[in-house]
């Protein structure tokens, strides 16, 4: 099992035991890692009101400032470190029951007022989106308002931000739509078959009203999530890095075309990712294809949540560089993050992101962490050292 989802799976658990917050499978699971007597140790530390109180303490009077100039003097100097599981671990839980707690003592308690950093609250995206008809006219699709519109032989519904479509008739001519999703914007969608895709933000799907012929084809710019209905057709999404072709599964695929790879995560099921420059690679639940722009692959074993856990409301970032995580939360906020200094973009970060937050959430939790400070200029956000 993967080294480094273990130790997020311990912490996790350490973490609800600490905030009573354990089932009783989830009880067996703690006392079988207790055994461990060095961690063991570290959790009676954690347990101790008095011990939490003086860390704290600590932890207040850190200066993000100091770490900051520490990151860049080390940064670029590459250091293998060989750790026993039980510190990486106990890293882990420093890294996820104190930033809770921390997180209920200064953001929810009262005992210690934050000023506000940024006047202007920049709220999550919404359900919206534009459906391009066969013939060219255009939808605007809103959380709001039940329309039913008729695509040969095909009756479209949109409400509340979701589109399905169902057949009246079977039709031999493929006819296409067209759905785009803007910055701020998600939309879900049902196709003819029953497929269901969930469309993130600055995404464009194109696909069939009604599936005809031997096999099921969309294509895909942006990022989306994937339900696919069981049948020997098989359902295939062509994107700009290549093909990815299924059955019956669950999946997401991130492949924007201004980036230099895309990803296929596979939650059920199975998938084969072909580019034509090389074998197909095929991959199981819990694994990842990564595919380059000159049609090289590379499989691996990833946490799916930190890919796909957007579909269900929760950004994951594990140790992700602050300029990547900048990249998805633009879309989402329809944003622009500019970093005044450089170097904070390489700065490591973990925690997790209800996606309907407001953003200012996360950079609130970021300020709290040391001198990093953020403002707000219309729908600019400027990162830096204060």
């Amino acid at each position: 099992m993967n080294m480094k989802k273990d130790i997020y799976d311990d912490a996790s658990l350490i973490k609800k035991s600490l905030l009573k917050d354990l089932s009783e499978e989830d009880r067996m699971k703690l006392e079988q890692l207790l055994e461990d007597r060095q961690l063991g140790e570290v959790y009676d530390q954690l347990s101790d009101p008095t011990y939490l109180k003086k860390q704290f303490m600590e932890y207040e009077n850190y200066s993000g400032k100091k770490g900051y100039m520490v990151f860049r003097e080390r940064r670029g100097r590459a250091r293998r470190v060989n750790m026993i599981r039980w510190v990486a671990a106990v890293a882990a839980v420093w890294v996820i029951v104190l930033g809770s707690m921390l997180w209920l003592t200064l953001g929810e308690s009262g005992e210690k007022e934050v000023p506000p950093v940024a006047s202007k609250v920049i709220p999550a995206g919404e359900k919206k989106a534009r459906l391009i008809l066969a013939d060219g006219t255009e939808v605007e699709v809103s959380k709001t308002g039940a329309h039913v519109l008729k695509e040969e032989g095909v009756n479209i519904k949109y409400e509340n931000g979701e589109i399905s479509y169902e057949t009246e008739r079977v039709s031999t001519e493929i006819v296409y739509n067209e759905l785009e999703v803007p910055r701020g914007g998600e939309c879900i969608i049902t196709l003819d078959d029953g497929t269901k895709v969930w469309v993130n933000a600055e995404t464009r799907l194109k696909y069939p009203v009604t599936f005809v012929g031997e096999k099921r084809e969309v294509i895909l710019e942006g990022e989306a999530f994937f339900d696919v209905v069981k049948s020997e057709k098989p359902f295939i999404v062509k994107t700009s890095f290549g093909d990815v072709r299924v059955l019956g599964t669950a999946f997401g695929i991130n492949a924007y075309a201004d980036a230099p790879e895309s990803y296929t995560t596979l939650v059920r099921g199975k998938v084969s990712v072909e580019t034509g420059e090389a074998d197909p690679v095929i991959i199981h639940p819990g694994e990842q294809v990564v595919t380059f722009k000159d049609g090289k692959m590379i499989r691996q074993e990833v946490d799916v949540e930190e890919f796909v856990g957007w579909k269900d409301g929760i950004y994951v970032f594990r140790e992700k560089h602050l300029g990547d995580i900048m990249k998805t939360l633009e879309r989402w906020y329809n944003i622009s993050v500019l970093f005044e200094e450089e170097e904070l973009r390489e700065l490591p970060f973990t925690g997790n992101l209800k996606r309907y937050d407001d953003i200012n959430v996360f950079f609130d939790a970021l300020t709290r962490t040391g001198d990093m400070k953020y403002r707000v200029d219309g729908n600019h956000v400027i990162l830096y050292i204060n």
